[in-house]
């Protein structure tokens, strides 16, 4: 290659120096930091989607151990339970087309005990703030100590909402031979296409 050749190309890389990068390299490089920009916001969102899933979860999982925790401590306290009972018209609560799957007798000389059963049922909400199937208790009002109020009147409330539509959200089973009683509780989660489960035994 001649010497006039090689200070030709020495110009001109000079030259592209000086001027910097084309129009073509700017466009290219604008197109390569949104595209990595736009897989950093989907990696981010990903993320916190997962995030509040994951919360969710821990939040629901949460309260489906206090309310069997609370029903564990209301059998302790009661004088005997019946799954499955059919409904009277002695329950201080009506049904109002919920299905009753645990009854709790009270035991008539402890003087925490207002009314002599407590009843959890499952069926359609009261409104339409819960989600899905209840699980409603009918039963004496507890005080702000914890302790269920003497001589209270009973309420019928709901204790955890967004129970799957199919089936029953909280069984209750006793083993024949045992007389251990199966509790269980499930939830529908991510829109009803998964489940969250929670039991206990008492």
């Amino acid at each position: 290659m001649s010497l006039r050749v090689k200070s030709m190309f020495k110009r001109l890389s000079e030259t592209r120096a000086e001027n910097g990068f084309t129009l073509i390299e700017l466009l290219l490089s604008l197109s390569l930091g949104s595209l990595l920009f736009v897989v950093l916001l989907q990696l981010i969102g990903a993320d916190l989607r997962l995030g509040n899933t994951m919360a969710s979860r821990l939040r629901e999982s949460a309260q489906q151990r206090q309310t069997l925790e609370l029903i564990r401590a209301e059998l302790a306290m009661g004088s005997g339970w019946t799954v499955d009972p059919t409904p009277s018209h002695q329950w201080s609560c009506g049904m109002a087309g919920r299905q009753p799957v645990l009854a709790i007798g009270l035991d008539g000389n402890d003087s925490r005990a207002s009314a002599q059963t407590i009843i959890y049922s499952v069926g359609a909400a009261p409104s339409a703030i819960w989600r899905g199937q209840v699980l409603m208790r009918c039963g004496p009002a507890y005080g702000l100590d914890g302790v269920i109020r003497p001589g209270g009147k009973a309420q019928n409330r709901v204790l955890i909402d967004g129970l799957p539509k199919e089936g029953l959200g909280f069984q209750a089973r006793q083993d024949p031979q045992s007389k251990v009683l199966h509790l269980a509780l499930e939830q529908a989660v991510n829109g009803g296409s998964g489940r969250l489960r929670s039991a206990a035994v008492f």
